[in-house]
């Protein structure tokens, strides 16, 4: 069996709206701005937490569950760029918008028809400055919160 090494195979993209969700376009993602060179290494947190409902009855032995409701929990750590600053820019609290990512594909290849993306339409929360440390980078983090259904198994149209 062949792994995948994400090294540079992950792209970002922030786009002001999308009209399809499930299907975003090329000219859609390829016109968003474009952010993987600016997350820190290990900066893109994105996490699906199901939780659980009680299935299990007054005649049950063992306590039965099943999946109940996905949380989606977003927060990303981006560098400070300069001049522009990009990101610090970009998300002002409470800026709306979707991110794209796409994984396993050279970030350098432009989104396609047909490649596997997963989609988030966010909100942006109040950005926190990293805590300095030597050997490190000027760092902030934005949380995020998703406001409508993610598509985390999206394909661009």
């Amino acid at each position: 069996m062949s792994v995948i090494i994400m090294d540079g195979r992950v792209a970002v993209a922030w786009c002001n709206a999308v009209a399809n969700l499930a299907a975003p376009t090329v000219a859609e993602v390829n016109g968003g701005t474009r952010l993987e060179g600016l997350i820190t290494p290990d900066g893109l947190d994105i996490k699906m937490g199901t939780g659980n409902v009680n299935s299990s009855n007054l005649g049950s032995k063992f306590t039965t569950n099943r999946a109940g409701r996905i949380t989606p929990e977003v927060s990303i750590t981006f560098h400070h760029d300069s001049p522009v600053d990009t990101a610090w820019t970009l998300f002002q609290y409470r800026t709306t918008g979707v991110l794209i990512v796409r994984r396993g594909i050279d970030k350098a290849t432009a989104f396609a028809s047909g490649q596997p993306v997963a989609v988030y339409p966010l909100e942006a929360g109040a950005s926190d400055e990293v805590k300095p440390a030597p050997d490190s980078t000027w760092d902030f983090m934005v949380p995020f919160f998703v406001y409508l259904d993610p598509e985390p198994r999206a394909t661009v149209a």
